[in-house]
């Protein structure tokens, strides 16, 4: 048996059929959101993302079945990558709706911020697990707690001054969540976390512009009753209220020639938007055509997952491991959690996808390479031990003895 079968059958299976089993709901699902347009540029949106994920499978596997030592000399070269992509985005991106939320090259559109974002949580694992062991002066902690804070700090606003507030704030819990992993002192958290709260109300009322402003305060106003101008800035989470609320325990189908007398479909009346029906709106969509049972469904697919990503970081073989896959778990959790939560009204709308789920080439195609590195950190686990039975086994052949056994 070669070494790469062998890591080939040593995949984490299990979490392997759930990732399968969550892409095949969400292209259903997207199927649900566009089957019905008639224009053919949103019908076949579940058909292009048949081909992404294809294309994210190669992604995967190569991720999978190399040692994801490699991050240790190639996570600077990606992160430098990253910002000048998202800088190349704010200078050539393509505008959407006055904003520069997507850059393309040599045909291939995609979101910029999404490949920064990954790079960083490499080279944030890098620089807390294993720097300290080749620079002396990373050993202190308070020295590598600033340079993480610089990293984060970087890409954080950059994106944000392009006006993506949602993917800036997808960092925060994932550098929260790799500084708790990464042995900091509890205490710069809590000062980090102080000094947050501080600056926040500044932030809302003088660096937040009047439509995002607004973006918070509609949910806030909707959970107290209070009244929202639902023809404005509240019209799209009322749609998506009146969706998810109406959907009841079967959802309302596919046709809406099936329905019951007197009873609509939001989707298919356009009233959710049919540009984001299939990306920042699908849980919306999902659960408006599959119903609660559908939409709870996807939730606890979401959990498993994210249970079994959480035990394979305790098996990981080195702090390295562990923290590439807790910064993986931090960024697939406030993806979740953020696109959930702004589709059913208890969080400002982002525009943020969900993992797996949403339309989106390149989005599903960074989601099934990052699902490789928590897989090699799991098929690598025991490399230690490997590497120390075939240390012993040359010395005793050259010592003319045999090997001692490992248990």
């Amino acid at each position: 048996m070669t070494p790469l079968f062998r890591k080939f059958l040593g995949l984490h299976w299990i979490l392997f059929v759930a990732m399968l089993a969550m892409i095949t709901l969400g292209i259903y699902s997207i199927y649900a959101a566009v089957h019905f347009r008639p224009e053919a540029a949103f019908s076949s949106r579940w058909n292009d993302q048949i081909r992404w994920v294809l294309i994210g499978a190669v992604f995967f596997f190569t991720a999978s079945l190399i040692d994801y030592k490699w991050v240790r000399w190639a996570s600077l070269p990606l992160y430098l990558a990253g910002l000048g992509l998202v800088v190349l985005q704010g200078t050539m991106g393509e505008d959407t709706f006055g904003q520069k939320l997507s850059l393309s090259i040599f045909g291939v559109s995609f979101q910029a911020a999404q490949f920064a974002i990954t790079a960083t949580i490499l080279l944030l694992a890098v620089v807390l697990g294993e720097a300290h062991k080749y620079i002396p002066w990373l050993k202190h902690y308070m020295v590598r707690f600033v340079v993480t804070g610089i990293i984060f700090a970087i890409p954080f606003l950059l994106v944000v001054k392009q006006g993506d507030l949602g993917s800036a704030m997808v960092l925060v819990p994932i550098v929260a969540a790799m500084l708790l992993v990464g042995n900091i002192p509890f205490r710069c958290l809590i000062a980090v976390s102080l000094i947050g709260l501080i600056i926040m109300p500044p932030v809302y009322f003088f660096a937040l512009k009047p439509y995002q402003r607004d973006r918070i305060q509609v949910p806030l106003d909707l959970l107290a009753n209070r009244p929202v101008d639902t023809k404005r800035e509240g019209w799209n989470l009322t749609q998506l209220l009146i969706a998810v609320g109406s959907a009841g325990w079967e959802g309302k189908g596919l046709d809406a020639r099936e329905l019951p007398p007197g009873q609509k479909s939001m989707l298919q009346l356009g009233l959710t938007s049919k540009s984001t029906a299939h990306t920042d709106f699908i849980y919306a969509s999902a659960a408006e055509s599959f119903g609660f049972r559908g939409a709870a469904l996807m939730i606890i697919g979401f959990i498993f997952i994210l249970t079994m990503a959480l035990m394979i970081s305790f098996f990981s073989r080195d702090q390295l491991g562990r923290l590439i896959a807790v910064g993986i778990i931090a960024l697939l959790f406030a993806h979740i959690f953020e696109h959930i939560g702004m589709n059913i009204g208890i969080l400002p709308i982002t525009g943020i996808p969900l993992p797996l789920i949403s339309y989106g080439g390149t989005f599903m195609v960074m989601n099934l390479f990052l699902f490789g590195l928590i897989q090699s950190v799991w098929v690598h686990r025991n490399a230690m031990i490997e590497e120390e039975r075939a240390k012993a086994k040359s010395k005793a052949v050259r010592g003319g003895r045999s090997a001692p056994a490992y248990t």
